[in-house]
This record gives C-alpha cells, structure tokens and sequence, in this order.
C-alpha cells in the first residue's frame, strides 16, 4: 500500500482522535512511527505524534520525551521554552523574586501541561524536558519532588480551575503568589509564539 505523507498524517490524525474518543483524554495520545526503507537496515524517517486534549492541534513529537540537544543546540520550540522560564525567573514581585521558593516549578509544569507541552500526571517527562531546556541560572534550584507533590493541592487542576481555598492553603498570599506565577509564564510562552 503506498501512501503519502498528507494521507499517512490524516491517518494518524484519525486514529487519534479514536484513541480520544477511547477516553483517553487524562494521558493524550502519542503515536511513534518508525520507518525502515525496504531492504534497508537504518531508520530512515521517525515520525511522532501527539495529540493533547482539548483542542483539535497534533503536535509533533511527544513533547516531554524524544527530543534531544544536537551539539549544544536546542530545537527552536524547547529553547523558546527556556528562553521563557529565563524572563520569569527575571520578574518581581514587589521588592523580591515573583519565582522563590522550590514548588513555584509547580507553577511552570501545570502551564506547561496546559498547553500541552508534557502529559498531565507524567512528572518523569516533564523532569525530562526541564533538565533538557533549564537555562544557567535560576532564582530556586528545580527537584522533580517538588513538583510531584502538586498531586497534594488543587494546583493539579487546570490554571483556568484553580480556586483559592483556606483548608488548603490557610492564608491567601501563597495562593495569589502561585497563580501570579502561571499566569506571567503562560503571557511569556505566549509572547513567544508557544
């Protein structure tokens, strides 16, 4: 059967929205085509998809894994993506750093997660990309436990669901500090194209 590879790709476009459909709308869909020409014995061609829900866009390559620095470079999406988490750790909060204490990377994994960039729930993809795009310097040193313990607060809700809640978080200033924190890293990603 030879295809091409706008049919290949609306294929695959079908088959996940079925997987969608499937409920699978927790985890996304991901789809890894390998492709060996006939008779050869090396990969010629590797396609990934990803689909992240909600929306209707397929993203190439699963998001959080797969992607490798080539010589020190970047792919131009994942050094956007550090490129922003760089402006963040540059914006104020009154007289301080707005980002200062080690679970703010909760903060930058739920917008991330958001807008599809890394799985919901997958904390070894998203300590995958971090470790891959986290630029020299920042204001607190990123552990994959701090971000695995968003599961014990409400910040493991999508960004547009976060409610304050005093049984949760007792005063209202960690809370406000949080959602000033994904609300300026999702305005930077936007501001650059992501």
């Amino acid at each position: 059967m030879n295809i091409n590879d706008d049919e290949a790709i609306g294929l695959l476009n079908r088959l996940l929205e079925r997987l969608h459909q499937a409920d699978l709308t927790n985890f996304g869909s991901h789809l890894q085509i390998v492709y060996v020409a006939s008779g050869g014995q090396h990969v010629e061609k590797q396609y990934n998809f990803w689909k992240a829900h909600p929306g209707p866009e397929t993203h190439p390559g699963p998001p959080c894994v797969g992607r490798e620095k080539g010589a020190g470079e970047l792919p131009e999406e994942d050094e956007r993506i550090r490129q922003s988490i760089v402006l963040l750790m540059k914006e104020q909060y009154g007289d301080e750093p707005l980002f200062n204490l080690q679970g703010h990377w909760q903060a930058v994994y739920r917008i991330l997660v958001d807008k599809g960039y890394c799985r919901d729930s997958d904390f070894d993809g998203f300590d995958t990309l971090i470790r891959r795009v986290m630029p020299e310097e920042v204001n607190k040193p990123y552990k994959k436990d701090s971000v695995r313990n968003i599961n014990k607060t409400s910040f493991n809700k999508p960004f547009d669901k976060w409610r304050y809640d005093p049984d949760d978080y007792g005063t209202r200033k960690p809370f406000e500090r949080m959602v000033a924190i994904a609300r300026r890293f999702k305005e930077i990603l936007e501001e650059n194209g992501l």
